[in-house]
């Protein structure tokens, strides 16, 4: 179902993205050893990686970090080597053609179809190893880790030395790093400092866009053609210039449409509803942290575009702040993804989120 809510596993539910799908293919065919999938939140990351490795003859490998963290507050070695292993887990022909490897590797218990970690000697680094010789007999191991910003919560394991290591060293291993907070993932991999131990590594970038605001209404008229429910072309275009070509919001706009059969301005308060609630479990860690982060959220949605106007109404609010922390809480937001800047103004490039934070 082309407005399915949930992460798309195959191509013909994918809509419009044969040629991101196609760079990404041949990017791992080719062998590149560190690929990354960028772009805002909802524009269809999760649902290129899934379709890209469901299609790839190679076995491959999926952990969702921010899910991981979120569960467990925590990402260190001992987690993220328990998700590549359940990753791997019940899956009869990768379990027995890897098995042969997985069993040196120290800390790893191999039973039947189950993989898991017996001993406090694990380590990520000889779990690579084992994949990367597997990798030479079936020709490449795939590793995707998705929303891979958030392994900067390793602690005292360096995710950003392990990769270094392994893209210099694991020939048959392919990485593949999704990331809504680009900015963050970037100061995580910290590929322009020289002390970093990613500096200068070469990775092939695949940015993903919104839908212009013609292939928006291709994809909703196909979306409702294909459930044969029916909508007016007025409907249509307020659909395309309240949600602005974000794949996600399109997406649950239609599917709530015709499954709770509600008519378009109903639609469209369900929509900026389950914003809401989204957004205010995305941004609850970031409140928590500091409530200032809500009222620059507010007035950059209020359209105070400028750095000055900004600081203004969030000095207005809640007492003086100091430029240098003003500035820092503004660039969070930058690299997090909820705030753009664009010829030194900055706005919300998520069109129904900028509602959502108008009310906050």
């Amino acid at each position: 179902m082309l407005f399915s809510p949930y992460p798309k596993t195959k191509r013909e539910e994918l809509f419009d993205r044969d040629k991101e799908l196609r760079e990404l293919k041949e990017a791992v065919e080719r062998g590149e050893r560190l690929i990354l999938l960028l772009g805002l939140r909802r524009l269809g990351k999760s649902s290129l990686l899934n379709v890209a490795l469901n299609e790839l003859t190679y076995p491959s490998i999926k952990v969702d970090v921010r899910k991981t963290y979120s569960e467990l507050s925590s990402v260190n070695r001992y987690v993220i080597g328990k998700m590549l292993l359940s990753g791997m887990s019940g899956r009869k022909k990768l379990v027995e053609e890897a098995k042969l490897f997985l069993e040196r590797v120290k800390g790893v218990s191999v039973s039947g179809l189950r993989l898991e970690i017996t001993s406090k000697d694990f380590s990520i680094t000889e779990l690579l190893e084992a994949l990367n010789e597997y990798g030479e007999k079936a020709g490449r191991v795939v590793i995707a880790f998705d929303e891979a910003q958030y392994l900067r919560f390793g602690g005292a394991t360096r995710y950003d030395g392990i990769l270094a290591y392994a893209i210099d060293n694991l020939e048959n291993l392919t990485f593949i790093l999704t990331g809504s907070e680009v900015g963050l993932l970037f100061d995580f991999l910290k590929f322009n400092d020289p002390e970093a131990p990613l500096f200068g590594r070469y990775h092939h970038d695949i940015a993903l866009e919104r839908f212009n605001p013609d292939l928006s209404r291709e994809f909703l008229r196909m979306g409702f053609e294909e459930t044969k429910f029916k909508v007016t072309e007025r409907e249509i275009e307020g659909a395309v210039e309240e949600l602005d070509g974000i794949p996600g919001w399109l997406s649950l706009y239609g599917y709530i449409r015709i499954t709770r059969k509600l008519g378009h301005n109903e639609a469209m308060e369900e929509v900026l509803r389950e914003a809401k609630a989204i957004a205010g479990n995305e941004l609850s860690r970031l409140f928590n942290y500091s409530p200032r982060y809500r009222f620059i959220l507010k007035a950059i949605a209020l359209n105070y575009s400028r750095w000055k106007d900004i600081r203004d109404y969030l000095s207005l609010k809640l007492g003086p702040v100091n430029d240098s922390n003003f500035s820092a809480l503004l660039e969070n937001l930058v690299k997090a993804g909820y705030v753009e800047k664009k010829g030194g103004r900055y706005l919300i490039p998520d069109p129904v989120l900028a509602k959502v934070f108008r009310e906050l």
